[in-house]
């Protein structure tokens, strides 16, 4: 779609673009406590109005020809671009078209040495294909590279972390320290979701035995049936029920189960509760998390632990009547 700088689009440009940009913003604050980065809005002396920069102490070639800058940045006018990170290469002296020559082949030397670094400080992540070659040489600036900060990541623990490491090898470059070239092994990173089809498989497993599989789809028939009416399918996933009963009912209801199929010994403090919530979800739709395990290890909102184990047998009988119940 074409744009047209009108004046009423320029409005709604500036107003959607302030809109989006104001949450970004806020997470780049967060490195104002960061005791490794400060706040330099610049670069060579110049003011960088529709920037915030966040940077570490800045390196230079022995020559005096070119400064690297180690941060993470944000242009206030590019939140679909969002906060990236890496070496921002300043060029001080010499043919630009010649510094900049420089920095790539430094970079190529460098790269398998910060990916190999990244992928193992990181082990959920790869870095394979996040390095990314910028499109401009402006006013003597250069990224041999920079990486975007993904929304789900910690500006500290990640972008900080990563910027951290990147300046780390750098450094040890530029005082003459040279790398073996390590072997990359692909990493297979499993995308873990809940309510899918891969999620029941996974809790499927879990059961262990064909003969508790065929238990658990007794017990679901029975629950989803109008002589309990304890769950019903939530057509909002791809596989799940939801829950019609309290929490801490159907945490010790799914405990007693697990006893009654021998997955767990009677006290034992193994009931799987991981798997389970990944399919089921509570009477308000919303994921249990960890909060069937607190409910059967605390069933009351008491500390008083006489009272929480009498509660506990309570409910632990009553949930094996329904139990007997199902099975009988």
């Amino acid at each position: 779609m074409a744009y047209s700088p009108t004046e009423v689009n320029e409005k709604y440009w500036r107003q959607l673009t302030e809109a989006a940009s104001k949450n970004l913003q806020e997470r780049m604050k967060e490195l104002d406590s960061s005791d490794d980065f400060h706040r330099d809005d610049s670069f060579l002396g110049n003011k960088a109005t529709n920037h915030m920069m966040y940077k570490l102490e800045t390196l230079y070639s022995k020559d005096g020809h070119r400064a690297y800058e180690f941060l993470v940045e944000y242009d206030k006018w590019e939140p679909t671009v969002g906060i990236y990170y890496g070496v921002k290469g300043l060029v001080l002296k010499g043919n630009l078209d010649e510094e900049i020559a420089i920095f790539n082949a430094e970079w190529n030397l460098l790269v398998n040495e910060v990916l190999y670094v990244l992928n193992n400080i990181f082990p959920e992540k790869d870095f394979t294909h996040r390095f990314k070659p910028t499109n401009n040489a402006n006013d003597n600036t250069y990224w041999p590279f920079w990486i975007s900060l993904y929304e789900d990541e910690d500006i500290k623990e990640v972008a900080a972390r990563a910027t951290i490491v990147i300046r780390n090898i750098y450094n040890r470059f530029l005082q003459g320290k040279s790398f073996i070239r390590h072997k990359i092994d692909t990493k297979k990173l499993k995308t873990n979701t809940a309510f899918t089809k891969d999620a029941y498989i996974e809790f499927v497993k879990s059961l262990k035995t064909d003969d508790n599989y065929k238990a658990f789809k007794l017990f679901r028939g029975r629950l989803l049936s109008k002589d309990f009416d304890y769950i019903e399918r939530n057509d909002t996933y791809e596989v799940c029920w939801t829950v019609k009963i309290t929490n801490v009912e159907f945490a010790f209801l799914w405990a007693e189960f697990c006893k009654h199929i021998g997955l767990v010994k009677d006290g034992a403090n193994s009931i799987p509760w991981l798997y389970v919530t990944k399919i089921f979800v509570n009477k308000d739709g919303e994921p249990f998390k960890d909060n069937l395990k607190k409910q059967y290890s605390n069933p009351t909102i008491t500390k008083a632990k006489n009272i929480t184990d009498s509660e506990k047998r309570r409910r632990e009988i009553e949930a094996r009547r329904r139990i007997a119940k199902i099975f009988g």
